[in-house]
C-alpha cells in the first residue's frame, strides 16, 4: 500500500509540475541582415523576430532559419544550438551576433537602418546619455569596484537609476536598470560584485 500511496503522489506532482507556465520572454520585431563570407544572404535578411529571457536569445530569419543561442562563460559571449561560439556586440541601434564565418545584424531601430543615424547623434549631443556598448560616465568608478550585492542596487539607485528586472545565466546575474536616458545592464559575477555595465537599446528594459 505504502508504495502504492508513493507512486501516486509521484504522478500527481509530476502531473502538477506539467501545469506550470514557462517564463515569458520579451519579443520584439526587427530587421536583420544575415551574412555569411563577407556575403549578405538575401533569402535570410528582412524582417525577423527577436526574443531574449534570462540571457538566452532567438532570432527567427524571414527564411525559417532559427538560431538559438545560450549564454557562455563571459558577457556578451553565446553557444547556438550547434555548439559554436558567437559574440554580440552593439553598434548604434544594432545588436550584432558574430560567428567565426557569419554574422547577423539585429536592428531595433528599423527607421535609420543597421548605422543608428539619429539616435546616435542624438547621444552625441544629449550629455546624460551613453552611446550603445558603452559605460555612463556616472557608472564607471562601480565597475570592479567595493559594491556587493544589495549595495549594488542601492548605489544605483543612489544615482537616479531604477531597476526593472534581473535575469540569471550560469553563476551571473544580469540586472537592467532604467535612468538618465540610458537603459543599461549590470553583469554581477557569482559573488555579486560589478563586473561590467554597459548601455543598450530601449528593447533591453522592457518588463
Amino acid at each position: 500500500m505504502k508504495a502504492d500511496k508513493l507512486l501516486a503522489i509521484t504522478s500527481l506532482v509530476l502531473g502538477m509540475a506539467g501545469w506550470i507556465p514557462a517564463a515569458a520572454a520579451d519579443t520584439a520585431d526587427a530587421m536583420c541582415e544575415a551574412r555569411k563570407d563577407g556575403d549578405t544572404r538575401k533569402g535570410a535578411s528582412g524582417p525577423c523576430s527577436f526574443s531574449q529571457r534570462q540571457g538566452y536569445v532567438s532570432i527567427d530569419l524571414r527564411n525559417g532559419e532559427t538560431w538559438e543561442l545560450s549564454p557562455g562563460n563571459k558577457a556578451n559571449h553565446y553557444r547556438d544550438q550547434k555548439g559554436n561560439q558567437v559574440v554580440r556586440t552593439v553598434e548604434g541601434g544594432d545588436h550584432i551576433y558574430k560567428w567565426p564565418h557569419r554574422k547577423i545584424i539585429v536592428s531595433f531601430n528599423q527607421q535609420h537602418g543597421h548605422n543608428g543615424g539619429d539616435y546616435e547623434n542624438h547621444n552625441n549631443h544629449g550629455g546624460n546619455p551613453a552611446g550603445y556598448g558603452q559605460t555612463p560616465h556616472e557608472l564607471r568608478d562601480l565597475v570592479d569596484g567595493g559594491y556587493v550585492g544589495g549595495e549594488v542596487a542601492d548605489e544605483m539607485s543612489r544615482r537616479g537609476y531604477h531597476s526593472v528586472r534581473d535575469e540569471v545565466a550560469g553563476n551571473d546575474v544580469y540586472s537592467y536598470y532604467k535612468g538618465h536616458g540610458n537603459c543599461v545592464t549590470v553583469r554581477l559575477d557569482r559573488e555579486r560584485h560589478v563586473r561590467s555595465i554597459i548601455s543598450g537599446p530601449e528593447f533591453d528594459c522592457q518588463r
